[in-house]
């Protein structure tokens, strides 16, 4: 092989004179994608149709907690739907996980959305055999002053600044063997990140979710922040998840 060949095939080694051996190439990272949805008629169209445009090679799976507002038949126009037989957030995610055979696993809110680059954004960060998962950096829909200044902080890994809403993504493999997320009804996301933490490197990628600020401006950005920082920190002091749902005044 002339010298000019070997510059023109890259892929290709010389094993022994006048034989080539093509180097092994691993093929690239499979994502599965589960959206959790409880009563989310009102903008499951907009998020979903937003959704099947921007993926092209993703299985996503869409479970309904048991919406009484249609929100399963809406699902279904789009993607695979399962239907959960009660609105708890750990169990949709278990039983859409159960329903995907991806390398990567991403949990997505129905009312966030993902970044153009997510899925180069996740294959390059779990090159490193280090990373056991992640999530995205968090922006809002509404231009408030506090909402951004919120959102700066999200790039920080601090346990107050990262929660469901910023599209958790983990190795299929990992997430087996912790077991998925615990069966409770509030926090699971909080609980299930202490637990990821334990098993490697958790990242926050650079390109932010983009989420509904919906919560913040009915209940005031600072209060509802203000009962988040509350509810996390009275968690991590060990009062059951339990007892902390029925405290706080809106979970879904």
């Amino acid at each position: 092989m002339s010298v000019l060949s070997a510059v023109l095939q890259p892929s290709m080694t010389l094993a022994r004179p006048g034989r080539l051996k093509r180097r092994s190439v691993s093929p690239p990272l499979s994502i599965g994608i589960v959206v959790p949805v409880y009563n989310e008629a009102a903008i499951l169209k907009g998020s979903l149709s937003r959704l099947q445009r921007l993926t092209r090679e993703e299985d996503i799976v869409i479970v309904d907690g048991g919406s009484s507002d249609g929100s399963a038949r809406i699902a279904g126009e789009y993607f695979h739907t399962e239907v959960s037989s009660a609105p708890n957030r750990g169990l949709q995610l278990n039983r859409g996980a159960a329903c995907l055979s991806k390398d990567v696993l991403l949990f997505l809110h129905a009312d966030s959305r993902l970044p153009s680059g997510f899925r180069c954004a996740i294959r390059h960060a779990l090159r490193d055999p280090r990373v056991a998962g992640g999530c995205f950096r968090l922006a809002f829909d509404a231009p408030r002053p506090m909402l951004r200044f919120y959102s700066w902080f999200t790039r920080f890994p601090g346990r107050f600044f990262h929660f469901g809403d910023q599209a958790f993504f983990v190795r299929r493999e990992i997430f087996e063997e912790m077991g998925g997320y615990a069966d409770l009804p509030f926090l699971a996301d909080v609980e299930f990140l202490r637990r990821l933490r334990q098993k490697g490197k958790f990242v926050v990628l650079p390109l932010p979710v983009v989420t509904s600020a919906r919560r913040f401006l009915k209940r005031g950005v600072v209060r509802q922040q203000l009962w988040n920082t509350a509810i996390v920190a009275l968690f991590e002091l060990g009062i059951p998840a339990r007892t902390l749902a029925q405290l706080y005044p809106h979970i879904r």
